[in-house]
């Protein structure tokens, strides 16, 4: 086994590429030859920052025939690695299977049945039962042909435990957490002249949350906004940064009561994320244990918790694997109430608020290591 090949399901844009980047660039290090394939924009790469070097090789969908010159000993992957079992990636590996020999593994990131049915609208057991009468969108996964595409992998990398129950009971598998940049996510003071150019007024309590709104978590996004107001009403002045984009209408038509407490950048490169983390007070992931969160691994979470800030978060996916009051604010669920409480509890309690700094920071060395992480990667291939 030499040559890895991932496939990203979309180009380096998404959430998805940074996790596929550190893996790859960390097994090239261990003495593998890796690429990763896009369905197109291949110059997307340079999006994952501008400290952050490739070392593996970039594709397009369409360059496949020619994937060989990709690897060094010019042959073709001995694994393929495949970044969730949408459409387009399915549709991609059926290709590949017609010109070269590989072991095949897929990774599950999100509940995909959930994320069909927030995309369509409809309940799954109605988009499973509708017999091909469904055009079913290459972004998503099929309602059955994900299950088969499952059935075919030598193996399965998961993102949290509880994703295993879609995997089928004979495919091996492996928990496969994200890790986090530290040389770059770390604990830092603000920059005043950062919060100056943003325009943070001074003194106001600041939450920072990066992160895209989509049909998902139209919800938890809009309570962060909703807290933020209800703190502004109770004298308290507090100003919410946001990186990401909006793909739903998600405070109304009159947003103007959410809006004018924020600072929204839209996209941003990921080399000002860490300033932007560090001018926060506390860090908050809102949500609640539910189809959607008990899946998943909030790919902000990392980065969250390396920044040495107060974490809150609900009790579900990484809540579940982390001490109350130690690690962060574990909490039933984190929607506007919740948050005002945990906030005004963290500035007014300063042993509280030290000891959970120190705690996040610890949860991140321990378990968020790209380097340890890949090496569970490399045995796993090993294994299969």
């Amino acid at each position: 086994m030499k040559n890895i090949l991932f496939v990203l399901y979309e180009d380096f844009h998404s959430n998805s590429a940074l996790h596929v980047h550190h893996f790859a660039n960390n097994l090239v290090e261990l003495g593998l030859d890796c690429a990763v394939a896009v369905p197109r924009n291949k110059h997307t790469v340079s999006l994952v920052g501008e400290n952050l070097t490739n070392l593996y090789q970039v594709t397009e969908y369409g360059e496949f025939y020619r994937l060989n010159e990709c690897f060094k000993n010019q042959k073709g992957p001995d694994v393929v690695h495949v970044w969730t079992p949408r459409e387009v990636t399915r549709n991609y590996c059926r290709k590949l299977r017609k010109a070269y020999d590989f072991q095949l593994v897929i990774h599950l990131e999100d509940n995909e049945e959930y994320v069909l049915e927030k995309y369509l609208n409809k309940p799954f057991s109605e988009i499973a039962n509708a017999n091909g009468s469904l055009n079913i969108p290459e972004n998503v996964s099929h309602p059955q042909r994900y299950k088969e595409f499952l059935a075919t992998a030598n193996g399965v990398t998961v993102i949290i435990e509880k994703l295993k129950e879609f995997v089928p009971n004979n495919v091996p598998t492996l928990t496969l957490w994200p890790g986090v940049d530290t040389e770059h996510f770390s604990q830092r003071k603000p920059n005043p002249e950062r919060a100056k150019q943003l325009g943070v007024p001074d003194d106001n309590i600041v939450f920072s949350y990066t992160g895209n709104v989509h049909a998902a978590n139209t919800e938890e996004v809009k309570s962060l906004y909703l807290a933020v107001a209800l703190l502004n009403r109770e004298g308290q002045r507090t100003t919410l940064i946001r990186t990401g984009r909006d793909f739903e209408n998600f405070l109304g038509d009159d947003d103007s009561w959410a809006r004018q407490y924020a600072i929204e950048l839209g996209y941003v490169d990921r080399s000002l994320m860490p300033e932007i983390l560090a001018l926060a007070n506390v860090l908050v992931q809102p949500g609640k244990p539910d189809k959607f969160n008990d899946y998943r691994f909030p790919c902000k979470l990392p980065e969250f918790l390396a920044m040495g800030k107060p974490v809150v978060l609900p009790a579900t996916n990484i809540g579940l694997e982390m001490e109350n009051e130690k690690d962060a604010l574990v909490l039933p669920a984190v929607d506007a109430t919740h948050i005002v409480d945990s906030v005004t509890k963290l500035l007014q309690d300063k042993s509280l608020y030290k000891k959970l700094s120190d705690g996040s920071i610890n949860f991140a060395k321990t378990h968020l290591s790209w380097q340890k992480n890949t090496k569970l990667l490399l045995s796993f291939y090993k294994e299969i």
